[in-house]
C-alpha cells in the first residue's frame, strides 16, 4: 500500500451506505464531511460529528454563486468518496455520467488529493464463471455502461490517486432483495449463484483505503459464499417469515461468481459477514 496519511474525508452522498461510513470515520477521529441534498438533512449530520454540506447535483456546481465557503471546504479534502447512486428514470445513466464528471472537475479545482469511486459489479454484465479484478468488463445495462465509462474517466483523470471499488449486490439494514422476490412465482435461473456483500463490510473496505492507499486501482467486493438463488432466497424468506419465492426448473449454468480474494488481500481485510446462509435478512 502507498503511504500518505489521510486526515480528512469528504463523502458525496450520505445515504444508506455513505452515512454509516461517515459515522464510522468520525468515530475514528477523522475529519469527516458529508453531503445531503436538502439543507435540513445536511444540518442533522452535525449530530453524528459530521460536517454537513447541502449539495444538489448538478445545480449547485454549475452556478458559481452557490459555491459557499463550506462547499469549497468540502472539496478541499484528502479523499473524496463519490457515492452517487443512479436514478431509475429515463436518462438517469446519462445524468449520472454528467454529475460525476462535474464532481471530479470541481474536486480538482478546489484541491482534492484523491478519489474513491463507488461502482458496481454490474460492469461485468453477463460474464460467466469466476470473475476477478482482472476480468475485462462487458456491461449490458445502461447503469453498468455508465459506471464503466466513469471508472475509465476517473482513472484517466486522477491516475494513481483514484481507486474504483465495485460492489456486488448490497444487503444490510432495511435492504434485502428477498423482499422483492417473496411470494413470486415462476422465477427463472434459480441455479445461478448470488453475489452479495453486506453494508458493514463495504464500510470496512472503504475505511481501509483511508488507513493505506492501495497500489491497485480497481477493486471489487463480494462475499465468498455463493449459494444458488433458489437456495438462498427461499431460506432468507423462511427466516424472515415471508412467503417463499417459487423458482421454475432450470439447468445449472456457468453463472457469474465474483471472487474478491485479491481485493481482501490488498486491503488486509477480513469480511465480517462472509456466510450468507447464516445471516438473517435485516428487513
Amino acid at each position: 500500500m502507498k503511504q500518505g496519511k489521510i486526515n480528512k474525508v469528504s463523502i458525496c452522498g450520505c445515504g444508506w451506505l455513505g452515512l454509516p461510513l461517515a459515522e464510522h470515520l468520525a468515530q475514528l477521529g477523522i475529519e469527516t464531511w458529508g453531503s445531503k441534498q436538502a439543507p435540513e438533512q445536511a444540518d442533522k449530520l452535525v449530530e453524528q460529528g459530521i460536517h454537513g454540506v447541502a449539495l444538489s447535483l448538478p445545480q449547485t456546481l454549475v452556478h458559481p454563486e452557490t459555491l459557499t465557503p463550506q462547499i469549497t471546504q468540502f472539496f478541499d479534502t484528502d479523499l473524496l468518496v463519490i457515492n452517487v447512486p443512479p436514478g431509475r428514470h429515463e436518462g438517469a445513466a446519462d445524468e449520472l455520467v454528467a454529475k460525476v464528471k462535474l464532481l471530479s472537475a470541481t474536486a480538482k479545482q478546489f484541491g482534492c488529493r484523491r478519489i474513491a469511486f463507488i461502482s458496481t459489479t454490474a460492469v461485468y454484465g453477463d460474464c460467466n464463471g469466476v470473475v476477478d479484478e482482472s476480468t475485462v468488463p462487458h456491461p449490458n445495462t445502461l447503469s453498468g455502461k455508465a459506471h464503466y465509462e466513469l471508472e475509465q474517466y476517473l482513472l484517466d483523470e486522477w491516475g494513481s490517486e483514484a481507486v474504483v471499488l465495485r460492489l456486488s449486490g448490497l444487503i444490510g439494514p432495511n435492504r434485502h432483495p428477498v423482499r422483492f422476490l417473496s411470494g413470486r412465482q415462476g422465477i427463472e435461473n434459480g441455479k445461478d449463484k448470488v453475489n452479495l456483500i453486506h453494508q458493514q463490510d463495504c464500510v470496512a473496505a472503504i475505511v481501509q483505503l483511508v488507513h493505506g492507499w492501495p497500489r491497485e486501482r480497481v477493486l471489487h467486493l463480494a462475499s465468498p459464499d455463493h449459494p444458488s438463488r433458489e437456495v438462498y432466497y427461499r431460506q432468507m424468506a423462511q427466516m424472515a417469515g415471508l412467503p417463499l419465492p417459487e423458482f421454475v426448473d432450470s439447468v445449472e449454468r456457468n453463472s457469474k461468481v465474483i471472487d474478491a480474494s485479491k481485493t481482501l488481500d490488498w486491503l488486509s481485510l477480513t469480511l465480517r459477514y462472509d456466510q450468507l446462509l447464516k445471516l438473517a435478512p435485516e428487513l
